[in-house]
């Protein structure tokens, strides 16, 4: 990765290396990157207390855990392009999960840590359809699978892990960590959201087909942008360029990490107003 980067060096590699037809839209978030850094976090919590999540809250983990937590809080999370990493599926914008509803931490990672299935071919009037639906299975309900299957009968049925049990800490898999908690209740995150590649509302057809990794059908992502299901979902946002680090009002750590004194206090080492959290939903550290 680059280290040490100012607006200066984003903005050259800009001018330089994007597409004409998207430099505007990277300039100005890259502006509003930067205005963001006026924010000042005030969220209080005691040790014990229930995490509750605010619609609008963006959460994202990092496969690196502590040594990635280190450099989104050093540099802020930032797109790949701009850091010579590993090219991801939106090579100019950082990935998160954006909260569309008020929630209990604990209830969310509830969710996530369980399953998404397709119903293929639903049942109906007796005949088998050309009719799909898309549903999410928590982790608490996931022995109740038959029930699931019974109630929407249907030709074939697909599923898979929700893509945050995959990418944030979760109940099923001990491989990440740390997942990093943005505050979403201020004027500076909403006005970053204005670059959310994945809402059809900021972004037209013709301008995104620039900013999808050319690995992937850009037909595909844009039929699915229009019709986001429980598998294309509308809990992700990708927000172009980044969000910098003192938009962080807490992390979530894994179990691993949770019984490890010495991480837990590396963590507040470095982000000493922060929030730690497990995956109980309850703060540990304050």
């Amino acid at each position: 990765m680059w280290g040490n980067m100012g607006k200066i060096d984003y903005i050259k590699i800009v001018n330089d290396e994007i597409n004409v037809e998207i430099r505007d839209l990277l300039l100005k978030q890259i502006d509003d990157f930067y205005d963001a850094q006026d924010y000042n976090n005030s969220i209080n919590y005691e040790i014990g207390d229930k995490v509750k999540l605010k619609k609008g809250t963006l959460l994202h983990g990092t496969y690196k855990n502590i040594e990635g937590l280190k450099y989104i809080v050093e540099n802020g999370l930032i797109a790949s392009v701009f850091t010579n990493s590993r090219l991801s599926k939106y090579p100019s914008s950082v990935s998160v999960w954006n909260l569309k509803e008020d929630c209990y931490l604990k209830d969310y990672i509830n969710l996530y840590s369980g399953g998404t299935i397709k119903y293929h071919g639903l049942l109906i009037d007796n005949d088998y359809s050309q009719e799909c639906k898309t549903d999410i299975i928590p982790f608490d309900k996931m022995n109740n699978i038959n029930q699931y299957i019974l109630d929407n009968k249907a030709r074939m049925w697909t599923m898979e892990q929700t893509k945050e049990a995959r990418f944030m800490p979760s109940l099923i898999q001990n491989q990440i960590q740390i997942g990093i908690i943005f505050n979403g209740d201020n004027t500076y995150t909403k006005e970053l959201l204005k670059g959310d590649i994945l809402d059809v509302n900021n972004i037209d057809d013709n301008k995104v087909k620039y900013l999808i990794n050319d690995k992937y059908d850009i037909d595909e992502f844009i039929n699915s942008r229009c019709n986001k299901d429980d598998f294309f979902t509308d809990r992700e946002s990708a927000i172009l360029f980044g969000i910098p680090s003192n938009l962080i009002e807490g992390i979530l750590v894994g179990r691993v990490y949770e019984k490890d004194k010495n991480m837990l206090n590396e963590i507040k080492r470095i982000l000493p107003n922060c929030y730690i959290c497990n995956l109980d939903g309850v703060v540990i550290s304050k």
